[in-house]
């Protein structure tokens, strides 16, 4: 079994990928996950990255993107289902998504989409916070309550993403909306799209994802 899960920012779609690749037993690939650590590595595929994503705020290009899905996949034992995180983001990496599948035997069975609103996500989102050293994640007022606060881990500095503030993530729905909502509808006519909303508990958006895998199981 080959899945997609797309969602907006705050969804929760990462903790279901987590989910769901326990359950099944299925590689999770994150992709913006990789093409940062990527970019961190540096060098000249890392540091092509780092100037497309954190300098021109564009997204990688086609070949790049390709490149980067293709090294995650044959990193994968063949027998062995993947659960592809936040990608394809755009109409156009589409085929890109299908043809490397495609290339390593793979089709895309479902697409997993997380709905929520966009006040719920800038709620979420801004509550957001990490460690500047070693990029623990925390959530204002639950793990850590001001922004002085130290990371327990390593005792340095706690900071917010930029694109994690209220405006930042109001822009980044913007784009979800307008390049990636088209993308869910495509597979949508297709058949493909199971849509289920982020407003409930972990466990009942989990319950309700898998309810609706059944027939993919079988």
């Amino acid at each position: 079994m080959n899945l997609i899960i797309l969602g907006p920012q705050g969804s929760g779609k990462g903790t279901q990928a987590d989910l769901l690749s326990e359950k099944f037993q299925l590689e999770h690939v994150d992709m913006g996950k990789a093409l940062r650590q990527i970019a961190e590595q540096g060098g000249p595929l890392g540091k092509k990255i780092y100037e497309i994503q954190n300098i021109k705020k564009e997204l990688v290009p086609g070949d790049i993107f390709r490149q980067i899905l293709n090294l995650k996949l044959n990193s994968v034992d063949g027998e062995k289902g993947v659960i592809l995180d936040g990608a394809p983001r755009t109409i156009s990496q589409i085929p890109d998504v299908q043809e490397t599948f495609l290339r390593h035997g793979r089709k895309i069975n479902k697409v997993i989409y997380i709905n929520i609103p966009q006040e719920e996500s800038v709620q979420r989102i801004s509550k957001r916070w990490m460690c500047e050293n070693c990029k623990k994640p925390f959530i204002m007022g639950q793990d850590i309550h001001d922004f002085q606060d130290k990371c327990p881990a390593c005792h340095s500095n706690i900071i917010q993403r930029l694109d994690d503030t209220p405006d930042g993530v109001k822009k980044r729905l913007s784009v979800f909306k307008k390049e990636t909502v088209p993308v869910i509808e495509y597979f949508r006519k297709n058949g493909k799209t199971i849509e289920v909303s982020g407003l409930k508990s972990i466990d009942e958006v989990f319950n309700e994802i898998v309810n609706n895998l059944k027939d993919v199981v079988k």
